[in-house]
């Protein structure tokens, strides 16, 4: 039987707003390993200096993931307790907030990005700078179609791929009952069959999405959207697949070695 880790995927830097200072890659690591988290995304890998400080500060680990440079690896496992020195992968991600006109609505709808290497987010940063300020927030704000985000994190090269956040969040998220759409199909149209998966959000459950049928085609996760390093792992989503991103995005993709989430009761949720 293939052994079971956790993975918080929805993560902030500290270069978003209203985020803690503390949002460095060695306090993230540091709470990980205490909540027994196995990979953690980096989030805002769009950000100019904190893509420059994953550059400087990671090394890669297994296929698509990293961990800390061994020196600062050392650091962290140190003043861990002894029952908790496990070393913690980093996943590349970022959020984005896209706010646009379509069908005489403003809509505002977040997501999140992932990709395998540094090559692929650099693509996907280099076009998405054409469009908006990527220092002024860790989660910037693009004035982008949300199908448009898609085909840009898609042409970044294999195994990227994006998620759609805290999908029923009513201000800025793809079925948002203030700017969202009616169905997941409607906000990214033609590329609508390259979404494979949608984030529960903190004010939402599995239970919720499993009385609509059009949402049964999805994998379901869920995260933390941790904002300080101790909400690491409020929420979470359960693997049993190997510990690699490209098996991670194939227990998305397939169902195998997916294995739920865990879930923050809704009525404590943001909204």
């Amino acid at each position: 039987m293939r052994s079971r880790f956790y993975a918080d995927l929805h993560i902030h830097s500290r270069y978003s707003r209203a985020c803690s200072r503390d949002c460095d890659l060695e306090h993230l690591a540091w709470w990980a390993a205490r909540k027994g988290i196995a990979v953690v995304g980096t989030g805002d890998f769009t950000h100019p200096a904190w893509s420059q400080e994953l550059a400087e500060k990671l090394v890669p680990a297994e296929p698509g993931l990293f961990r800390l440079r061994p020196d600062l690896e050392r650091d962290v496992l140190r003043t861990l307790p002894a029952s908790c020195r496990t070393v913690t992968r980093f996943m590349i991600s970022s959020e984005i907030s896209t706010i646009y006109k379509r069908g005489d609505r403003t809509r505002k709808v977040h997501h999140l990005l992932y990709a395998p290497t540094r090559e692929a987010t650099g693509a996907i940063t280099a076009a998405l700078a054409r469009i908006g300020n990527l220092a002024a927030d860790g989660r910037p704000i693009l004035g982008l179609d949300s199908r448009d985000l898609l085909e840009i994190t898609l042409a970044g090269g294999p195994g990227c791929y994006l998620v759609p956040a805290h999908v029923w969040t009513p201000w800025f998220a793809v079925l948002g009952s203030k700017s969202g759409f009616d169905a997941v199909e409607d906000c990214y149209v033609d590329l609508a069959g390259e979404i494979f998966a949608l984030e529960t959000g903190l004010s939402a459950d599995p239970e919720m999405f499993w009385r609509i049928s059009g949402l049964d085609r999805y994998r379901l996760v869920s995260n933390s959207d941790a904002h300080s390093p101790p909400m690491l792992g409020r929420e979470a989503t359960a693997f049993t697949c190997e510990l690699d991103y490209f098996a991670i995005e194939a227990a998305l993709r397939g169902g195998d070695g997916f294995a739920g989430t865990i879930e923050f009761f809704p009525e404590e949720g943001k909204y």
